[in-house]
């Protein structure tokens, strides 16, 4: 439940209360001055709502807002602040901890991993996978082989190296 700032009050307070802020709450928080925060899950959409909660630690961690070794909520306290089964934020965090994002130190709570953002490089290669993928079928199409798309890449990541070297 979020509190009115005017009065204090728990629920919803008419007078200053917005939907944005609603919506949003405490990820994790620092000597009262750093927080991060989420937005509350969407169980309207059709992506589930612990996927919902993965996505968003993500993207804290790779804005910066999350940095190596800040610790995140507890399961619990998560899981009532987004009104949510504690189960949810634990296979969220469990999946977290699986990827490598996060540590979890049984009896300590979960903390973001030292190499979470080496995570951001297997996105880049994930995403660089597809459009090779793609670059790969339609040479393929126009009727090329394996070893003359292999090697019009090579070339192409030799003419690439020998320009920017030349810019240098």
């Amino acid at each position: 439940m979020i509190s009115c700032r005017s009065c204090g009050s728990l629920g919803s307070c008419r007078k200053t209360e917005t939907a944005a802020e609603a919506a949003l709450v405490t990820l994790y928080q620092l000597s009262n001055t750093a927080r991060v925060l989420l937005s509350r899950p969407n169980p309207a959409t059709s992506v589930p709502i612990y996927v919902q909660i993965i996505e968003q630690i993500k993207h804290a961690i790779e804005t910066g807002a999350l940095r190596a070794g800040e610790q995140l909520a507890g399961i619990r306290p998560l899981a009532e602040q987004l009104a949510i089964n504690p189960n949810t934020v634990a296979k969220a965090y469990r999946e977290l901890e699986h990827e490598g994002v996060i540590e979890i130190r049984h009896g300590a709570g979960a903390y973001v991993a030292g190499n979470a953002r080496s995570k951001r490089l297997t996105d880049k290669m994930r995403a660089g996978q597809v459009v090779a993928r793609q670059a790969v079928a339609r040479l393929r199409s126009r009727g090329l082989g394996d070893d003359e798309i292999r090697r019009l890449f090579e070339a192409e990541l030799v003419d690439m190296k020998g320009t920017a070297a030349r810019r240098a």
